[in-house]
């Protein structure tokens, strides 16, 4: 056997895992087949921020420095996991291909080679894979088609007329920052109706809210979050921004769909600058036509229509693969059938994926070292952290500095 345990892929879930692992007195080899760590952060656009609070968005024994502000910016975050990853056996340039079964463990297959492990930790997250439509007409379109996953900059926009094809967090995402850009017209598609919360309520972010209200039954949380929508946006759907049908809590834990988080979208809605759109039916030349008979001619068009794990090549003749591209197991849940077989962080939570992935890291460290009542570092003690201002009381939370309200993010 080569190795105890392998980790594939360095992202912020498999920094995580590796993490707990080597805390739990294991020394996993991460492969990744990319050159540095966080390689889909550092592929996604430039004006790109977490939209889940710095407080909860770190990673296990870390957390993330208050000069990065509430809501990390891409590179700030990018460099804090280069410096989390600092002294973990990571092997970049190494893509695992397929992983076959090699009693008592696993083979990966490298390519040009191969390793033999005990466990094997997949952590190659839930957004391998752009999942791109095709509609009649497409292929003659004389314009752009680009997924929301190629778009680099809102510069590259600068007097284009874009279509936004899809109203979930990408898609806002895209228009929050579109909106106060020099692009032209600017449409959004939506097919099906979308819960959409404010990034911040008077100046204060409802990400932290949210989490304070984590266990109040899901029905409680639903109408909370109605009830944010309606004091912050109104009536959205007067704008032709459909509301959806299942509340938001219910929605993730049906579907695995998150919310879309406005920080300047649906004030550009309501002002004009964005005008809504419904499904798309196909193209016709430069035009793109919509489910009403209404059409618009735009040069560029963006598709936030999703991803998928891409977990079939790797492991989809192993373990039977739903709809969506997801396993039968996930966190840490271990599979009898599949002893040492473990996928990690593909399932999402509107209180950040990182908020949740935290214990699961620790409890899969537990399970593979053998011993699930071994309490690791970090889980009684406090996270190591930038140091403190002068004047920060230890146990106190400062309301404006640890919300985030001296920190505002610029327009």
């Amino acid at each position: 056997m080569d190795e105890r345990v392998v980790v594939i892929g360095a992202g912020p879930a498999g920094l995580a895992a590796a993490w707990a692992l080597g805390r739990a007195g294991l020394d996993p080899l991460v492969c990744e087949r990319a050159t540095a760590v966080a390689a889909s952060w550092r592929a996604r656009h430039d004006q790109l921020r977490l939209n889940t609070h710095r407080m909860f968005s770190h990673q296990p024994g870390t957390r993330i420095p208050r000069r990065c502000g509430p809501f990390p910016a891409r590179d700030d975050y990018v460099a804090y996991l280069e410096r989390y990853a600092a002294g973990m056996r990571i092997r970049f340039g190494t893509a695992v291909a397929r992983i076959e079964r090699a009693d008592p463990g696993w083979e990966l297959d490298l390519g040009g080679g191969s390793i033999s492990t005990a466990h094997v930790v997949i952590a190659t997250g839930p957004d391998a894979e752009p999942v791109m439509p095709s509609w009649p007409g497409m292929a003659s379109f004389p314009g752009l088609v680009i997924h929301a996953g190629q778009f680099r900059s809102t510069s590259e926009m600068a007097g284009r007329d874009v279509l936004v094809i899809g109203p979930g967090n990408s898609g806002v995402d895209l228009l929050n920052h579109l909106v106060r850009s020099d692009a032209g017209r600017l449409w959004l598609s939506a097919r099906s109706g979308m819960n959409i919360v404010p990034l911040r309520l008077a100046r204060i972010p409802m990400h932290p809210v949210a989490v304070a209200g984590r266990r109040l039954p899901r029905r409680v949380q639903d109408a909370n979050v109605r009830a944010v929508q309606r004091l912050a946006f109104g009536d959205l759907a007067r704008y032709g921004y459909p509301r959806s049908d299942v509340g938001a809590f219910t929605r993730v834990a049906a579907d695995g769909v998150t919310v879309a988080v406005d920080d300047g979208f649906a004030r550009a809605l309501t002002a004009g600058r964005v005008t809504m759109k419904p499904g798309v039916d196909h193209f016709e030349g430069p035009c793109v036509c919509f489910a009403d008979g209404s059409s618009c001619a735009p040069d560029v068009v963006i598709c936030a229509t999703g991803y998928r794990p891409a977990l079939g090549p790797l492991a989809g003749h192993l373990v039977t693969l739903d709809e969506h591209g997801m396993p039968p197991f996930i966190g840490p849940s271990p599979s009898p059938s599949h002893p040492g077989l473990w996928f990690f962080g593909l399932d999402r939570s509107i209180y950040g994926n990182m908020h949740i992935h935290r214990p699961q890291a620790r409890r899969l460290a537990q399970l593979i070292a053998g011993n699930p009542g071994l309490p690791l570092p970090g889980q009684r003690r406090r996270l190591r952290a930038s140091p403190r201002p002068r004047g920060h009381q230890r146990g106190k939370l400062n309301t404006h500095r640890d919300l985030g309200l001296a920190n505002r993010r610029p327009d």
